[in-house]
């Protein structure tokens, strides 16, 4: 990672903290368990792509980097395409470390027993954002009984995480 790349995500991080510590202290949705990390922060297509966790959510990040930035109003929202597939992120800005983009992933992050098991999902769906889909091969959906159901399409929660076949989870 660049100086430029660490300096901005430590600037992300500690704006986070701080309101984590301030306004949203004492809000019931919050998880103790865990703290904030920016993770896996790196180019993509002129900007910075990582994966912020807080206690509240979990959610992918855009923010500026070598390349032109988008000029978008606050909370509209943008489709960026990914080798996993299309995904929309909503345009912000923090007086902390300027403009971003977020995806929401989780939120709240109730689920989460541990900094350790938040942290290991966010990476692994940063991976598997910026991996193409796995495709079945032509042979396997004949081998599978005629009655058989067709399997309910997964959300992208579901699909990043690899629970796209768990049975309502």
């Amino acid at each position: 990672m660049t100086e430029a790349l660490a300096a901005l995500g430590a600037r992300v991080e500690a704006h986070y903290a701080a309101v984590a510590r301030g306004a949203m202290a004492d809000l019931p949705l919050l998880n103790r368990a865990l703290g904030v990390r920016l993770l896996g922060l790196q180019p993509w297509e002129g900007m910075a792509l990582g994966v912020l966790v807080t206690p509240w959510a979990i959610n992918l990040m855009l923010l500026p980097g070598s390349g032109p930035w988008p000029d978008a109003a606050p909370l509209s929202k943008q489709v960026w395409q990914f080798p996993s597939g299309d995904y929309p992120f909503v345009n912000a800005g923090d007086a902390g470390f300027g403009p971003y983009q977020s995806c929401s992933l989780f939120s709240p992050v109730l689920e989460f027993e541990s900094m350790e098991a938040a942290c290991a999902t966010a990476l692994a769906a940063l991976l598997a954002l910026l991996r193409p889909p796995m495709t079945l091969p032509e042979a396997l959906p004949e081998a599978l009984p005629e009655d058989a159901a067709p399997a309910a399409e997964p959300s992208r929660r579901r699909w990043l995480l690899g629970r796209a076949r768990e049975g309502g989870r």
